[in-house]
């Protein structure tokens, strides 16, 4: 098991418990259930349902992570991406700044910028606020360019996925 902490501005830390999958020195993929008390739906529609499974890869280089979500039946849901300050190891796992602005893309590759009014209305000191500009600019230009998720994501999942079970 690992520790993923995020901390927000003004708020308590969010921390989660998550199944360790793959801990190299840049990237940690690991993952979990939701257990949600309603339905994750910020553009008004379902999302991310109570029971659906996560795949965290978080890049310890890079600011955003990347969520491959899938339903309870493993089909594949989207992809949701929080912006955050690259990620630091702490006891039993990591943590990092969440800076609020979040994607969310379809399976079909159209995406949703999320939080851009949470976003609007924290106080960032300047420079983060302008990373995470940058790095929601670098996301929507990859998901145009159709190399979201980025080559990082889809090497080492297709490795992980590729090895035999041992049975």
């Amino acid at each position: 098991m690992i520790t993923v902490r995020y901390l927000r501005p003004k708020e308590q830390p969010r921390e989660w418990k998550h199944l360790l999958l793959l801990d190299t020195d840049k990237i940690v993929i690991s993952s979990f259930e939701f257990k949600l008390d309603a339905p994750f739906s910020p553009l008004g529609k379902p999302l991310i349902r109570n029971g659906d499974k996560g795949i965290l890869f978080d890049h310890f280089e890079k600011w955003y992570n990347v969520l491959e979500v899938r339903d309870y039946q493993g089909r594949l849901k989207g992809y949701y991406s929080d912006i955050r300050t690259p990620p630091v190891r702490v006891e039993n796992g990591y943590e990092a700044l969440d800076l609020i602005l979040d994607l969310w893309v379809y399976t079909h590759g159209n995406y949703e910028v999320l939080d851009e009014n949470e976003f609007e209305q924290t106080i960032l000191p300047k420079n983060l606020r302008d990373a995470a500009l940058s790095t929601l600019n670098i996301l929507i230009d990859k998901i145009e360019n159709k190399v979201y998720p980025p080559f990082w994501v889809k090497d080492i999942y297709d490795e992980v996925h590729s090895k035999p079970s041992s049975t």
